[in-house]
């Protein structure tokens, strides 16, 4: 709620300060528009781990709390690896078995594991964002002639 109240007073100070309802349409698709590209650029940057990565098999062992978002901990060949992306809360205990091996991927550049739930978010988000980023990239491009010719 506060959030949205904020978003209402920027609009309410731009609008007062004598910006039309255009110009803050184009600040907020400005706006969503970096949003896309950032979002792209992240699975973009995902994509190159996953190219750097190997096939290893791994174990389970917990969830670690600590760090930035709780992520799943494997054993890959007696190193202990975080999960390049945070663990599902939902079916935590159905995808999180102690102790079963399964099969996982091991960046060596970032030092992380990919499960099959971080490999299908990658796939899954590569395959929205980068194109919505190229769309992104050609459409302001467009904006900026039409608005400089």
């Amino acid at each position: 709620m506060d959030i949205l109240i904020g978003i209402v007073l920027i609009f309410a100070i731009l609008f007062f300060m004598g910006f039309g309802i255009g110009d803050i349409m184009y600040l907020v698709f400005g706006v969503l528009g970096l949003g896309v590209l950032f979002v792209g650029g992240f699975f973009a940057v995902c994509l190159v781990f996953l190219g750097f990565s190997k096939r290893k098999s791994g174990v389970f062992l917990e969830i670690d709390e600590e760090g930035n978002f709780p992520s799943a901990v494997y054993d890959i060949e007696g190193e202990r690896v975080r999960n390049i992306f945070p663990c599902e809360m939902i079916m935590k205990k159905k995808l999180y078995v102690p102790e079963k091996k399964i099969t996982l991927l091991h960046c060596k550049l970032r030092k992380c594991a990919i499960d099959a739930n971080a490999l299908a978010t990658i796939i899954v988000g590569s395959l929205i964002f980068i194109p919505a980023s190229v769309i992104v990239i050609v459409k302001a491009s467009e904006l900026i002639q039409h608005l400089f010719a």
